[in-house]
Order: C-alpha cells, then structure tokens, then sequence
C-alpha cells in the first residue's frame, strides 16, 4: 500500500514537472534558428509564387522575434518580407513586391517598438527620406466650453545609404511621447475599453517624401507596380506619401 501511494506520488510530481518544462518551452522558450536566404524563398514562393524572388539581400533581427528580409525580384523590383517568430516557428507574415515605406509595430501597444521600414530601387537615385508624424487642427465647442487643438508636424529626415537600397529606422523619442499621450487622450475619453479597441487613435498620421539625387522631390519612378500578400493579423502599415501641399511651412 505504501509503495502504491509512493508510485503515485512519484507519477504525480514527474506529471507536475512535465507540465512544467512544457508550459516553459511553450511560453518562454528562446526563438529557433531563422531559416537561411534559400529556404526563406522556398518558403514564400510557395505561398506566393507571384513574388517570383531571385534573392534575399538580408537577414535582419529587428529583435528576437522579429525579422526583415529584405529581397529582389527575378523582373528586377525590390521588395520586403516580414518574420515573426510565431507558435514555435518563423512565419513571415507579410511579403511586398513595391517596398515603399512602411510602418511595422512590432509590439502594437508600445510605440518605442514601431519602425520604419523601405526597400527603393537603386535607379530611383534617392538622397534622402523624410518622414511626418502630423495631426490636424481643429476647434470644438462642448458643453457650452470652447477647445482648440493645435496641430502638429514633426519630421524625421534619414539619409539613404548608397550602397544599401533598403533601410529602416526605430521612431524619435519625441514620436513615441506625442503617440503616448495621444493614446492615452483618447483612452481617457473613450471610457469603455471595448470601443478602445474596436476604434483606435486616428488623430495623428505618418507619411513619407523623398529626395533625390539630382535635387528633385517627385515620387519615386520605382516601383511601377506592386503587389503584397499577408496574414490578417500582422501589424504592418504602408505609409502615405504626402504632397507638398501637406507640409505645414
């Protein structure tokens, strides 16, 4: 009788452990080995043959979890995928065959892991990129009391690397501090955190120009045309490019 009970003491406390180890492995376990360029491909031809990728140029860690590809494509365009390591594996989750510049929000409830990210042809001759974070003004009266929001523009200008055709960059601390409180603003006035959800802040917006080589500023010739393929739930957002008629002198 002893024995039994010990036998089932010990089958009980090795369960116990196993759940352990696996709960750890399922949870917390480190990210795997990212698959090489070649395997990448297969990958994602396989999912998207009209990519129809030559070569992957990179691989980039944004961090542990996270991983930019960037790639060319056999017709000569130059594109993005993007890997997160999901359910034990490196998925990518979304690919972009015209890589203009887009917003990847790694972890979509902390704007201190929001990059930008852009892959141009060369022959676009591209000497820099400047980026706007901006909000529109405008005037409320509620309750018989009168509110003025100021607008906003910031700018970000990045040089372009001219032996690299893609790039990325984290947002300045003064984005993250302006998209903090602004979430927090809306939170505050949204007191239901169901609709907080279902509606997030729009108040403020992200968008691009370029400047090239010869001092011109006209959108990019390449791509002439682009495609993309993805999963629903990734967190990846093109940017519009803006006139210069959006740009607050």
């Amino acid at each position: 009788m002893v024995n039994k009970k010990r036998r089932l003491l010990l089958g009980g406390a090795a369960t116990t452990l196993i759940l352990i180890f696996a709960g750890y492995w399922f949870y917390f376990a480190p990210p795997g080995e990212f698959p090489g360029k070649q395997q990448a491909i297969k990958e994602m031809m396989k999912d998207f043959p009209n990519a129809d990728i030559e070569l992957v140029q990179d691989i980039i860690f944004i961090d542990s979890e996270h991983v930019l590809a960037p790639f060319v494509t056999k017709d000569d365009g130059y594109g993005l995928s993007f890997w997160e390591w999901r359910k034990h594996n490196w998925e990518f989750v979304r690919i972009d065959t015209g890589a203009t510049p887009q917003l990847w929000k790694t972890n979509p409830k902390e704007p201190g892991s929001y990059y930008i990210i852009w892959n141009f042809h060369p022959d676009n001759r591209l000497d820099s990129l400047n980026f706007y974070l901006k909000k529109d003004g405008n005037f409320s009266i509620s309750d018989g009391k009168h509110r003025y929001f100021p607008k906003v523009q910031m700018e970000l200008k990045v040089d372009i690397d001219e032996k690299s055709s893609y790039g990325f960059t984290k947002l300045p601390d003064e984005w993250i501090e302006f998209i903090l409180t602004e979430n927090q603003l809306i939170k505050s006035s949204m007191p239901n955190s169901i609709f907080s959800d279902f509606f997030p802040p729009d108040q403020y917006y992200i968008g691009w120009r370029s400047m090239n080589k010869d001092g011109s500023d006209e959108y990019p010739a390449f791509p002439q045309n682009s495609d993309g393929f993805g999963s629903g739930d990734n967190q990846i957002e093109p940017l519009m490019y803006m006139d210069k008629m959006e740009i607050y002198k």
